[in-house]
């Protein structure tokens, strides 16, 4: 385990095998690139635009943490648990969640382009702004969710997966093509 220590500019990609925690630590400008742990998990902790594309993280646990300015493209988040997670300004195109479980987890003017959320499970999820533009959404629910303020062009779900998803009026047309 890892405890109350600030990371800046370190490169954290050594780490492979293994089951790894970080606790209250502070990641600042670092890369994960090539990251393989067994499992990983973050609780109150915070990052700072690092670089953590194409990372595998299966199984994670991600518990208050706050994701700002990061790039997180190709992110596969598989068989993980995050609540009380805050992505904020991230570039997250192509993320890709599989069985994961999202409880109090918002997603503030973050792009998620082409992401692909399979049997997810959304409890108090929010979406302010965000940019979900051709992402495809596979027996994950939307009811109660709030899109209203996000792009959602070329959306791609399942007709009884939008049922109690709130949108604009505005953004019914691209929904349409559901239809």
């Amino acid at each position: 385990d890892v405890a109350r220590r600030a990371f800046v500019q370190q490169s954290l990609s050594r780490i492979h095998g293994g089951v790894l925690e970080f606790k209250q630590c502070r990641f600042d400008r670092c890369s994960f690139a090539e990251m393989e742990p067994s499992r990983i998990s973050f609780v109150d902790c915070e990052f700072l635009k690092c670089e953590m594309s194409n990372l595998p993280l299966r199984g994670a646990a991600l518990k208050r943490v706050r994701f700002s300015d990061c790039h997180l493209t190709g992110l596969a988040l598989e068989k993980a648990a995050l609540s009380d997670v805050l992505f904020q300004n991230c570039m997250m195109d192509y993320l890709s969640l599989s069985e994961t479980k999202l409880d109090r987890v918002r997603f503030d003017r973050c792009r998620l382009r082409e992401s692909l959320w399979v049997n997810g499970k959304l409890g108090r999820v929010a979406f302010a702004e965000a940019d979900l533009v051709q992402s495809e959404w596979s027996y994950t629910p939307l009811k109660g969710q709030d899109l209203s303020t996000s792009r959602i062009d070329g959306i791609r779900i399942a007709l009884p997966d939008l049922y109690g998803l709130r949108i604009t009026t505005d953004q019914l047309a691209a929904l349409s093509g559901l239809l």
